[in-house]
């Protein structure tokens, strides 16, 4: 019950900070007609496997091992964004999927950002996952909550230096 509490504590939080929510219609270019872009099932299946994966610990995507001194760590052959994407056991056998990839332009990171967040939406939504969002001039947050025997998905985008980088993590649920 008070982890319970803790959750809706944060959710409460998350939900003070969000900006203005995205909108999942896009224009037409020849007709200026609103069109709505939707996700086909194969994108969902891709994301339901990964949150299926977390009870598993990732086993079923988990390629070579990486050396490493202080967490157990392998590559993965399941790539949401990027190629780099990796699986990691910590000291406290605690396991997260995490990919990463550069951006060049502010502009086209916001639009990748949007259009990956807008397929979690699809995907996330229809089972009960709680959304928040929070913008900074130079960086995006989201994350996706369901409840505390979940992992949280969250999906970040910041101004590296001249570029940006877009990271996405599966992890442990808050409070754990």
């Amino acid at each position: 019950m008070k982890n319970y509490i803790i959750l809706l504590i944060i959710v409460f939080i998350l939900a003070g900070c969000t900006s203005k929510t995205n909108q999942t219609t896009t224009k037409a270019t020849t007709t200026n007609q609103s069109v709505k872009t939707t996700v086909t099932s194969n994108e969902c299946s891709t994301i339901n496997s990964l949150v299926t994966g977390y009870e598993s610990e990732f086993d079923s995507i988990k390629t070579d091992k990486v050396n490493n001194q202080f967490t157990n760590q392998w590559r993965t052959n399941t790539h949401l964004i990027g190629s780099r994407c990796t699986v990691t056991l910590n000291k406290s056998e605690q396991v997260s999927y995490q990919c990463q990839t550069p951006i060049k332009t502010q502009t086209h990171a916001v639009k990748s950002h949007q259009t990956l967040v807008k397929q979690l939406r699809q995907c996330l939504s229809k089972t009960g996952w709680f959304e928040s969002q929070k913008e900074t001039a130079s960086s995006i947050y989201s994350s996706f909550v369901l409840d505390t025997k979940n992992p949280v998905i969250t999906l970040s985008t910041i101004q590296e230096g001249n570029g940006f980088s877009t990271r996405f993590e599966i992890a442990p649920p808050l409070g754990f």
